[in-house]
């Protein structure tokens, strides 16, 4: 069996509680396979192509490919090609317009990926905090996290927190059952307990903490939602490209939140 170690982080856009940690997708394939994880913003486009490597294999970088040719079009109209940096890593400055329709073509040993995205409005988040919950007799640190929601359209989420710098948590979550009203996402974190314990998942006192906003497209949404039924399914993610690859190409706009983490500061 082999994997794609991709920094992708997602879960239950339904639900109200995470509890998820970030994780290498462990795709169901014996073949290698091309796997893209494409990122157009606000800012810039970046792309990473890799192969799949043997779960036992820890050295990534040999899997990273170079000598592809991805172009970016919109409406039929070529607007770059991204240049190659190493490591895997191609880059465009071509930004994400609201509401333009990106197509992603990627030619590679004769191999031939697409995939398009359409560009979102900024996310408007409206609020952050810690606070405590009482489960099962424990009190549980939970990250709350608020989002005014965008009235008179369907909107998609996409929520990340890094914990200094590395993925920590992470969630999906649609406006479908709630449409222009105040959505929330709660992430469990760990327990008191686990805080005193000094337990290497819990945050701790001065924990730089960032928080990823961003809104992204149904088909983005779509893929990035079948990711939290892998383990339960033993499949991998809905196709988001055609040809055959593996991973995902998502135009968004990204909001992030900065601060750190004080115990004394947890809400009750």
């Amino acid at each position: 069996m082999k994997t794609s170690r991709l920094s992708l982080l997602y879960i239950s856009g339904l639900l109200l509680v995470s509890c998820e940690k970030e994780i290498n997708l462990d795709y169901h394939e014996t073949a290698e396979k091309y796997v893209v994880e494409a990122r157009m913003t606000q800012d810039n486009t970046i792309v990473r192509l890799s192969t799949t490597q043997p779960v036992t294999d820890n050295d990534s970088y040999q899997y990273e490919v170079a000598g592809a040719v991805m172009v970016l079009s919109s409406d039929g109209e070529v607007l770059d090609t991204l240049s190659y940096e190493g490591r895997g890593r191609y880059f465009s400055k071509v930004k994400g317009i609201f509401p333009n329709t990106y197509t992603l073509d990627i030619e590679v040993e004769g191999h031939r990926f697409s995939s398009q995205s359409t560009m979102q409005r900024a996310p408007r988040p409206s609020g952050f905090r810690f606070v405590w919950k009482e489960m099962v007799g424990r009190r549980i640190l939970f990250a709350e996290l608020k989002i005014d929601d965008i009235p008179g359209e369907v909107n998609y989420y996409f929520m990340h927190i890094y914990r200094n710098g590395i993925g920590y948590r992470w969630a999906v979550l649609s406006d479908e059952h709630g449409p222009g009203q105040e959505l929330q996402q709660l992430f469990h974190c760990c327990s008191e307990d686990d805080i005193k314990d000094g337990d290497s998942d819990a945050l701790q006192e001065n924990t730089r903490v960032t928080v990823e906003i961003r809104s992204i497209d149904r088909r983005s949404y779509d893929y990035f939602y079948s990711m939290q039924t892998m383990s339960s399914a033993g499949t991998n993610p809905i196709q988001n490209f055609s040809g055959g690859c593996l991973g995902y190409f998502s135009a968004y706009n990204v909001v992030e939140l900065n601060e750190v983490f004080h115990l004394d500061e947890v809400e009750e």
